[in-house]
Parts: structure tokens; C-alpha cells; sequence
């Protein structure tokens, strides 16, 4: 078996939305009162159910903070159960080759 010298974090993936575990919310990081954390482009979105806080930051990167286990529900995939803690949303990218872009992956 293998020891790991430092903590794994915590990762779910809910679609094309990958959610990272973090030690801590920013301070540069301001309250949202909302509970979307991502938009689809069908104008569906990520809910976030039960007691949490969303956060964003300057440079426009998405966190909340889980006070309890909380629900992630979106229309078009299974509810994801997330542990209580603070975490990171990050948006999965993708190379179009022919276009010679990069983009955010939609579901």
C-alpha cells in the first residue's frame, strides 16, 4: 500500500465541472448570494442545496464552502452528495485542433 506524504484532496466531477477540496476560501474572495456554481449552455446549472456559501474571486474563479454535506443537483445528471469543506470549481477545457482554440468543455 502506498503512504502519501500529504493529504489527498477530496474530488468530484459532476458533468464537464471538476470540484477540488482546498484548505481555504481566498480572502480576496467575495460572498455571492446564490446557490448556482455553473451555467450550461442549454441555461441549465449547478445547483448547490443544504447549508454552503459561494465565493468568487477577482479573477473570476468560482469556491464554496460545504457548512454541511450539501446536494449538487443539475438537470441532466445524477444528484452528486459533497462532503463538508471548502472547495474550487474547475470548468474542464478542450483543444479544438482545427480551429487552433482552446475552450471551456459545455454539457
Amino acid at each position: 500500500m502506498i503512504s502519501w506524504p500529504w493529504k489527498k484532496p477530496k474530488l468530484y466531477r459532476h458533468g464537464d465541472l471538476l470540484i477540488r477540496q482546498v484548505d481555504e476560501i481566498p480572502e480576496s474572495a467575495t460572498q455571492l448570494s446564490t446557490n448556482i456554481i455553473a451555467h450550461g449552455e442549454n441555461g441549465n446549472t449547478h445547483k448547490l442545496h443544504g447549508s454552503h456559501q459561494v465565493y468568487e474571486t477577482p479573477d473570476k474563479q468560482i469556491l464554496f464552502t460545504a457548512e454541511q454535506d450539501v446536494s449538487l443537483k443539475h438537470q441532466e445528471h445524477n444528484t452528486l452528495k459533497i462532503s463538508k469543506g471548502n472547495y474550487v470549481i474547475i470548468q474542464e477545457r478542450e483543444f479544438v485542433p482545427f480551429k487552433n482554440i482552446e475552450q471551456e468543455v459545455i454539457d
